[in-house]
């Protein structure tokens, strides 16, 4: 999202009115406030003004001006989430996955991102907590035919959450993530350390497919693959496995056309996987240019995915996702990963870093969309098998079964809830520009052609009045500190 200098509103307006054909007569305005006041509640439609504006901030959208598709917002279904799912009452489960999927009476969540083998969050299988992958042996064996691989021990937990998901939601998309090999393919033996062994590497390009064949056999497609989760992190309580770009690359080499072979050549792959900061620039550059340059890799990469964590704000995380769309343009960034979590309770401030960080920052510098870590765990952040303790979900269960949605819930919704499933068309990004540094705006094209244009006020002590103009289309609305509206044209 561009700054621009103030300009005169009445000079603003004029020139934008110069080149509008046609306009709405109202826009539907809804609003959440970080004083819980409204959670995305409809207010009093507003008429469209023609005359001089007089908000004190110009939010300034140019409808003709589209830029990258939208893939949506969603959650993460770990093993935890789905246990914590699956321990509700049918009734109470159904609601929760209606409030986060449904495109009619919930979020319309489109996006869902599954485990390949249990991460952190490895909840409940067979009465224990406990860390698993699809082909685990007894120490000292190995099994490079994947004889034994089975994702049985996903039908309690992930399997059928996903099929009720897919109910509610069959345009969900999967992207789907390896935390570890199996023990065995790795130079520790372990799933809690070291890297993948090359001769292994077939294996596991193998074993990655056959995760795919089994999802799509349960009804899960799985649209994007990645290679592996948070390559650089080793030596931890959970399975973890470091993997450096030229492995990767390898590594997309093989699953590629072994994707193509199986059936599934839709399946495309999300490189990288991890954060972008300062310490991790270079890194992350190491991945992208290694992999996207690369003749054969490239065209089984749908783009590059990216957390959001370990960061020095917005303007160095948008570097690398700009980084992408000025040097590859045809591939995507996508933001696959990032919680809240105890070490912040607070509604207002976590709904604003949302807005600012996740959401529409991310937009305007070329992402697709966002998807949140856990959908669902208890109110303390259980249950959870080494890692950090200390995250959240989307939605928080008490022992009774009530729950409660996070600001990160609303700061998503306030996108997802307005965009068509795909089925209906392509949703694109439009330019968006902004006066004030604490307001914050990103807007979308539907396909039948309205706008979506949503707008963070940032501050924590004032509200702002924010002139919100599309094509001339010129609404002004007071927005408290700390909150959002959602616009629709």
């Amino acid at each position: 999202m561009r700054r621009l200098a103030p300009l005169a509103a009445a000079s603003l307006a004029a020139v934008l009115l110069a080149g509008c054909t046609s306009s709405p007569a109202f826009v539907e305005v809804y609003s959440t406030t970080g004083t819980k006041a409204d959670l995305l509640e409809r207010k009093s439609d507003l008429p469209v003004d023609a005359a001089p504006a007089t908000g004190n901030v110009d939010v300034v959208v140019d409808a003709g001006a589209e830029l990258q598709e939208v893939d949506g917002f969603g959650v993460a279904i770990t093993h935890s989430a789905a246990f914590v799912l699956m321990e509700q009452e049918q009734e109470t489960r159904t609601e929760i996955l209606t409030e986060l999927f449904s495109v009619d009476e919930g979020a319309g969540f489109s996006m869902v991102r599954l485990p390949i083998g249990t991460s952190d969050y490895a909840g409940v299988t067979e009465g224990e907590e406990r860390h698993y992958t699809y082909n685990d042996v007894e120490p000292g064996e190995t099994d490079p035919e994947l004889s034994g691989f089975s994702i049985d021990a996903d039908r309690a937990t992930i399997i059928p959450v996903m099929q009720e998901i897919l109910e509610i939601n069959p345009e969900v998309r999967v992207i789907a993530s390896p935390w570890s090999a199996p023990a065995w393919m790795k130079t520790s033996d372990s799933f809690y350390s070291g890297s993948l062994r090359p001769e292994f590497e077939e294996a596991f390009a193998d074993y990655l497919v056959k995760y795919v064949e089994a999802y799509d056999a349960e009804g899960i497609p799985v649209d994007y693959l990645t290679i592996q989760n948070e390559p650089a992190v080793t030596n931890t309580n959970y399975p973890v496995m470091e993997m450096g770009e030229f492995q990767q690359l390898s590594l997309i080499r093989l699953v590629g056309p072994r994707l193509e072979e199986a059936g599934f050549e839709s399946t495309r792959v999300l490189a990288y996987d991890f954060n972008y900061s300062a310490e991790w620039e270079s890194y992350a550059k190491g991945f992208i240019d290694t992999i996207l340059s690369d003749p054969e890799a490239e065209q089984y990469t749908a783009g590059i995915a990216w957390h959001g964590y370990d960061g020095d704000g917005l303007e160095k995380f948008s570097e690398g996702l700009n980084y992408v769309e000025e040097n590859y343009p045809d591939k995507k960034s996508l933001v696959t990963e990032i919680t809240e979590g105890l070490w912040n309770m607070d509604f207002a401030s976590n709904l604003s870093y949302s807005l600012e960080n996740v959401t529409l920052g991310p937009l305007n510098a070329h992402s697709t969309g966002a998807l949140y870590w856990n959908a669902a765990l208890y109110e303390d952040g259980s249950p959870v098998l080494g890692g950090g303790e200390t995250s959240l979900g989307v939605i928080s269960v008490d022992e009774g079964g009530d729950f409660a949605k996070s600001s990160a819930y609303y700061s998503m919704a306030h996108f997802s809830s307005f965009i068509p499933p795909r089925s209906e068309g392509v949703s694109r990004v439009l330019a968006t520009e902004t006066t004030s540094p604490t307001v914050f705006a990103a807007s979308v094209k539907r396909p039948d052609g309205r706008v979506i244009v949503v707008v963070t006020n940032t501050s924590t002590a004032f509200p702002e009045t924010v002139n919100v103009i599309v094509d001339g289309a010129v609404v002004t609305a007071e927005i408290d500190a700390q909150s959002v509206i959602t616009f629709l044209y």
